[in-house]
């Protein structure tokens, strides 16, 4: 896409920070969700594993073009979103991943800090163990994501599962959500800046599909 305004990566990030870390994963808020969703799990019949156990591992580029941020700020709500997932699953996790990815260079400068002449970012944040009541934890989630509406299952893709995508808006930066839940992995994507013609649900498969394989 052309003609994206510069815009500086601390007001970006600030904003950013209303939506993802205040409004949609607050440490109490965590808790009481995880909770829910294991009383809700225990109702259930158990699920019979997998044959194949997976695992999350971090792409080196995204889509083909997306390189990973070097941005503390953007990284560190993405890690913010993986602890917050690690409540979900059963022991410890058996891989996980919290990290964001821009499309245009990054500069750095005494006055700016780090930033870039396009505002598009994408946060990947997962793990990958038991994960029990997909639909539960995609409750739970939704739940704590106050600011993201439209929310609509959508298809999780060749790895299964169930997802769901919304969008929320940061004064005018768009964020896409997406997040899937199955029997062994969980995670969450961000799209902020794109548009619904980018078709932020084809683009969720997509990284899924670079993000999630058989640990064997």
């Amino acid at each position: 896409m052309m003609g994206r305004p510069s815009i500086d990566g601390v007001r970006h990030t600030a904003r950013l920070g209303i939506l993802v870390a205040v409004a949609l994963l607050g440490t109490v808020g965590c808790s009481r969700s995880a909770d829910t969703v294991e009383s809700r799990a225990s109702a259930q019949p158990s699920l019979s594993p997998s044959p194949a156990a997976m695992r999350l591992d971090k792409p080196e580029k995204l889509l083909g073009r997306w390189n990973e941020s070097v941005d503390r700020r953007l990284i560190g709500l993405a890690e913010k979103n993986m602890g917050f997932f690690k409540t979900f699953v059963q022991g410890e996790p058996t891989s996980a991943v919290g990290t964001a990815y821009v499309v245009a260079k990054e500069r750095r400068s005494p006055e700016r800090g780090i930033y870039r002449d396009d505002d598009r970012f994408i946060l990947l944040s997962g793990v990958s163990g038991t994960v029990t009541a997909p639909d539960a934890v995609l409750d739970a989630v939704f739940a704590g994501l106050t600011a993201v509406d439209e929310v609509k299952p959508v298809s999780s893709g060749p790895l299964g599962g169930k997802a769901r995508c919304g969008v929320g808006r940061s004064e005018d930066v768009r964020i896409d959500v997406c997040v899937w839940a199955s029997a062994q992995t969980l995670g969450m994507i961000h799209f902020g800046g794109l548009t619904q013609a980018d078709d932020p649900g084809e683009k969720f498969r997509k990284i899924r599909s670079q993000t999630e394989h058989s640990a064997g």
